[in-house]
């Protein structure tokens, strides 16, 4: 199968049933019958996009509160032993929930996409600078990413892109949410790797597709 595109004005995250038309927000979803063939198209866009978001980071929450002191002290102790000098491992202490943000230096090409899942609570973003404090704090106030109202708040520094990889048994997908401002500019990358464009309607006979 070859990949595709969709692009829609709004919100659209693919794992929640409640979207946004909201037209300051921009939602292009990269499909496939499964991620690893998907992953190619995004490895070109994503290699593209760094040109002007040169920064990508993860952020996400860790585990379910309340957390022992032990389960503190080893997650703690294991976030250590990978972490860069910019990444920020600390504890909400209003909603007592851990969240992260790690560098990613490594390119996509070299990552294995079936390693990749936790959409409820994670989220990757391509940023223009490594400044990831304020980031952090903004985002900490998060529990889950389980609303359109979440992703107002990961984008209320307009100048970052989101990213998310979902796998299910009959599907792939990769989708940048972002602000509508960078339409063109992203469109035009989209563009770059000529991958063919659908609608949401035409998504079901993509699917059903077998070739």
């Amino acid at each position: 199968m070859e990949t595709v595109f969709t692009c829609e004005d709004g919100i659209f995250p693919w794992d929640q049933v409640i979207h946004s038309d909201d037209k300051d927000f921009l939602t292009v979803t990269l499909l496939n019958h499964d991620l690893i063939d998907a992953w190619p198209s995004w490895c070109s866009l994503e290699l593209s996009l760094k040109e002007i978001w040169p920064a990508v980071v993860q952020w996400g929450t860790h585990g379910i509160k309340p957390y022992s002191k032990t389960q503190e002290y080893l997650a703690l102790k294991e976030f250590a032993k990978n972490a860069g000098p910019e990444d920020v491992f600390k504890k909400n202490e209003i909603t007592e929930v851990y969240s992260y943000i790690r560098h990613l230096n490594t390119p996509a090409t070299e990552i294995d996409p079936s390693t990749l899942g936790g959409t409820r609570s994670v989220v990757q973003l391509m940023t223009q600078n490594n400044k990831t404090a304020a980031l952090w704090k903004r985002l900490s106030a998060l529990d889950y990413i389980s609303t359109t109202n979440d992703f107002r708040l990961i984008l209320a520094d307009r100048s970052i892109l989101s990213a998310r990889f979902f796998d299910g048994e009959t599907y792939g997908a990769i989708q940048l949410i972002c602000h509508s401002n960078h339409k063109n500019l992203i469109l035009s990358k989209v563009n770059e790797i000529e991958i063919k464009e659908i609608t949401r309607s035409g998504i079901y006979e993509y699917m059903q597709s077998s070739s």
